[in-house]
């Protein structure tokens, strides 16, 4: 049974169905919020439940430390694990005392924006004892139809109640997070990191959580790698050194997202059901204004990712797919745009940033994206583990920068160089501090023709090779990619 409001314009009459919307909406939050209700709510919850079956033991750590009264925003790729991570913390919260109906999660997928403001101004919520704020999570709300930033702006302008509420957004779209941003300046609040990143699993705690037993060694900021910490971390993983370089050719293979890392640890290949998901991802979602087919859009991740270690030349790629390069440039910006691929653009010249009308390198963001086209079909080729080496260093080095500054995720920070020889350098940054890497992942004195580039050069060279490591050099050193990594990533 439907109730209708009757709204008077110039004689015409026009009847509002409300209350069974906002009924469906309070019905549908009830749902979603069983801590509620029931205090062993976590072991019944489907998500925590995958966790806690994996046996890893990870949780994690994107949302530690909100500020009372923030707006907070969290990124990353679907399948990362956001949805985790804000259950992690609402299950953390409520063993802090918090009362549980002061805790509303929103399933924000499929919304469209003026339920926002409808869910918050007019659906029955449970009350919350006196002196105490909401905690809102509005989980995938880059997903909404509409525009929501606009919706959230207006509630925390107009409605004192969520003005002072802490807000968590989370969502897996770039543009629409990078404008809601904008959007809400001056109405996030004061506190730290406002802007959060959610990323695959990095190679330290990859090796965490499939060996167990962790070496105990100094984790180094990008702007040590060329300094006295960063030779006495390299000697002091050598007793490791046949375990990492092992684990870092297991994690080439298996990625940084979870499920994948759990099957890494158990012993199992990639569940065709994980490269499903990330297919579906795709397909389904990043490609979901695609008007290619599934094979050819397969064939484009197949082309693309097989020249990562390369400057992209997407005419060449348009070319050997049979589109056109408008075709492939669109399909690049939504990979993007879904946090699954990363443009590592050439540096100008003495001055940190792109150069202008160069072609950029574009990376996977995680070995399981990199190889989807061959896991879903053995026919595709799979991708060399020295590029997936290059990639993975890159991973870490933003990992580390992005963990240290948030906001460098909007920006360009990451480069490759071009030396007056015209040899490429794979990264520099201001943030390396001098030092520039060069992946060569060989296992002999080849090395060597990767160091003679970097010592040409303005920079303090690295070249990540498998296992040489050699330090006695004043000019470029040889790190195996495992040290590197394992000394850097998170």
């Amino acid at each position: 049974m439907y109730t209708f409001f009757c709204v008077i314009h110039g004689g015409w009459y026009t009847f509002l169905r409300v209350v069974t919307k906002i009924g469906q909406l309070a019905q549908e939050i009830s749902r979603l919020n069983p801590w509620w209700r029931e205090p062993t709510w976590a072991a019944q919850d489907p998500d925590l439940r995958d966790v806690a079956a994996t046996g890893l033991g990870y949780r994690h750590q994107v949302l530690d430390d909100l500020q009372p009264g923030s707006l907070y925003i969290l990124r990353g790729p679907r399948r990362v694990g956001k949805t985790v991570a804000v259950k992690q913390h609402i299950h953390e919260l409520l063993t802090e005392g918090a009362p549980p109906t002061s805790i509303v999660r929103i399933a924000a997928d499929g919304w469209n924006a003026k339920e926002i403001r409808t869910v918050v101004q007019n659906t029955a919520l449970p009350p919350i004892p006196r002196g105490h704020h909401r905690t809102w999570f509005f989980d995938e709300i880059s997903a909404v139809t509409g525009d929501w930033a606009q919706q959230i702006k207006w509630l925390r302008d107009n409605d004192a109640d969520f003005r002072h509420s802490t807000v968590v957004l989370t969502g897996s779209n770039a543009s629409a997070l990078t404008s809601a941003a904008g959007t809400l300046a001056g109405r996030r609040g004061t506190g730290d990191s406002l802007d959060r990143t959610l990323l695959p699993i990095g190679f330290r705690t990859f090796v965490a959580l499939v060996k167990g037993a962790l070496p105990d060694a100094t984790q180094l900021a990008p702007s040590q790698l060329r300094t006295p910490a960063a030779r006495a971390a390299f000697n002091d993983l050598l007793p490791w050194l046949d375990d990492l370089v092992r684990l870092w050719e297991l994690y080439l293979s298996y990625g940084g997202f979870p499920k994948a890392v759990a099957a890494a640890a158990d012993g199992l290949p990639i569940p065709s059901s994980l490269a499903e998901d990330m297919f579906n991802v795709i397909a389904g979602d990043a490609f979901r204004n695609s008007k290619l087919s599934v094979t050819t859009e397969m064939a484009l991740l197949e082309r693309l990712w097989s020249a990562m270690a390369s400057p992209a030349n997407l005419s060449n790629v348009a070319n050997d797919i049979g589109v056109t390069p408008d075709v492939v440039v669109r399909h690049v910006g939504y990979l993007g745009d879904s946090y699954l691929s990363w443009r590592c653009a050439q540096r100008a010249d003495n001055i940190w940033l792109p150069r202008q009308r160069a072609q950029d390198k574009i990376y996977a963001i995680d070995p399981l994206v990199a190889r989807l086209a061959h896991l879903r079909n053995p026919e595709r080729t799979d991708i060399d583990p020295t590029v997936l080496t290059e990639m993975q260093i890159g991973m870490a080095i933003r990992r580390s920068i992005i963990r240290a500054n948030p906001i460098a995720l909007n920006d360009d920070f990451l480069f490759y160089a071009r030396t007056a020889t015209r040899k490429e350098i794979d990264f520099v940054s201001r943030d390396l501090a001098g030092a520039a890497i060069e992946g060569k992942y060989i296992e002999d004195g080849g090395w060597h023709a990767g160091a003679a580039t970097l010592n040409a050069s303005e920079w303090a060279g690295i070249v990540c090779t498998r296992n040489v490591l050699n330090l006695d050099r004043d000019e470029a050193w040889a790190v195996p990619a495992a040290l590197l990594a394992y000394t850097l990533d998170t």
